[in-house]
């Protein structure tokens, strides 16, 4: 027992890898937490260590009110934080001798309310993901990579991948691609593939459609734009980067089958790809008609179902293309107005990063959107507009309190609705049907972008 005015004596103790550091921090927060006994009051009465914890009986056993505030000013009005409960909690057990080997808990299974977040740091050399169960508002597992990486989730949830670049010297240096294949359960990962600088990938902010798996889960496609476009075939299955394929001007990937995928290239056309990942064999390129003017411009990150084949695709205005790719065609679909012609005079404009959502079991499209300047359109945007994506009939416009970069939508028949909001580095969970915030899960990095999920019903 420590007596009034005298100093702690160290404690000295031998201790194996992370325990070294959660015990000294146990302790430490429970000194921390223990109220110092004012000058000429006696020392408080020791409490069995393996019993109770330290800081739930120094004040009953103090015994008399502290000389100033300062004396209790370390325990929160109202009781004790989560933290220093446990940090006393866990100070009473190494006293009590239990054992203290950290113990990594494995996730949940993936399932439709799973989504991953993320952080590429505006640009930063390493970056994390966030895996979260957004039923429970918490996270659930980290993943760590490189520059500016493009993750990928399968539509049934069981493969979480991701293409990233470092380089040995932090932001400089020698440069290595790769692909990294992570258990949906342990975040441990199961495949590591190294891709060769012939096949090095297009460095850009990340955008959810330049890297895609395909239906099968099997191969895993990324965008190359320099030293001319094309897109890199990596086997999952054999662990093994295959090839390179050639194509034409176009951007972004959305696979419909094992060998086949579509592009959206600069005139305004769509790209039908189909390739032979075993062969050296040309990719078979094919166009459909150009669809808009080259002065009506696309946005970059539109929303592609891969169980349905919809491709959901807004302009700049508000304007919506939709596509069905279910067949292996291009086959056109109803251009439907986000915005009414009131909103469009009032400079009501999409805006965000990630700024359309489809939800495939009730065919409803989900789009940022704001009152703006014109080109203003990678701003946050604090509304969302519910959309029929047949009829293009209004369903709703909710209010979401806050700046939103991100939309995504759950699969699910009841779904909820996320809004990822770079600047405040906060997931916010919405009931999709009435727009109601639910819970929100925060502190996600430094500047987390996009949001990636399956599509568990």
């Amino acid at each position: 027992m420590v007596e009034a005015g005298q100093k702690p004596r160290i404690l000295r103790a031998s201790f194996v890898g992370a325990g070294l550091t959660c015990s000294l921090l146990a302790l430490s927060a429970a000194w921390a937490q223990t109220p110092t006994p004012a000058e000429g009051q006696p020392p408080a009465a020791e409490a069995p260590a393996a019993t109770t914890p330290a800081a739930d009986a120094a004040p009953a056993a103090t015994g008399a009110a502290p000389a100033d505030a300062s004396a209790t000013s370390a325990a929160p009005a109202g009781g004790q934080t989560h933290g220093q409960r446990a940090a006393a909690e866990a100070a009473a057990a190494l006293a009590a001798g239990e054992d203290d080997e950290p113990v990594i808990l494995d996730a949940p299974a993936p399932n439709s309310r799973r989504v991953y977040v993320n952080d590429s740091a505006h640009f930063a050399s390493l970056t994390q993901q966030f895996a979260i169960d957004t039923e429970e508002g918490r996270v659930i597992g980290m993943t760590d990579s490189g520059f500016l990486p493009n993750p990928v989730v399968s539509d049934d949830g069981s493969v979480y991948a991701q293409v990233s670049t470092t380089y040995s010297r932090i932001s400089r240096g020698e440069r290595e691609d790769y692909v990294e294949v992570f258990d949906p359960v342990t975040f441990n990962p199961v495949a590591d593939i190294t891709i060769p600088p012939e096949g090095h990938r297009f460095l850009v902010g990340t955008y959810p459609w330049m890297s895609a798996l395909t239906p099968d889960n099997k191969t895993l496609l990324y965008y190359q734009f320099s030293p001319a476009p094309a897109v890199g075939v990596v086997d999952l299955e054999g662990k093994a980067f295959r090839r390179m394929l050639e194509v034409p001007d176009c951007y972004h990937i959305f696979p419909t089958a094992a060998d086949n995928f579509f592009m959206h290239c600069r005139d305004g056309s769509l790209a039908r790809v189909q390739f032979d990942a075993a062969s050296d064999a040309e990719p078979q390129v094919t166009h459909s008609e150009v669809f808009h003017p080259e002065d009506e411009y696309v946005v970059n990150h539109p929303a592609y179902s891969q169980k349905s084949g919809r491709l959901v695709w807004p302009t700049y205005e508000g304007k919506i293309y939709q596509f069905d790719l279910s067949s292996g065609e291009a086959k056109a679909l109803n251009t439907i107005e986000g915005l009414t012609e009131e909103e469009r005079a009032d400079n009501w404009r999409p805006g965000g990063w990630q700024l359309v959502a489809y939800h495939r079991p009730s065919n409803r499209i989900y789009m940022l959107v704001d009152q703006r300047a014109e080109w203003t359109h990678k701003t946050p945007s604090r509304h969302v507009v519910v959309i029929n994506a047949d009829t293009g009939e209004r369903i709703a416009r909710h209010e979401l309190g806050h700046g939103i970069d991100s939309v995504a939508v759950s699969q699910d028949d009841d779904p909820l609705l996320y809004g990822l909001s770079t600047g405040a580095k906060t997931l916010y969970i919405y009931d999709a049907e009435t727009g109601e915030e639910l819970r929100s899960v925060n502190q996600l990095g430094h500047g987390p972008t996009v949001i990636s999920l399956s599509d568990m019903g």
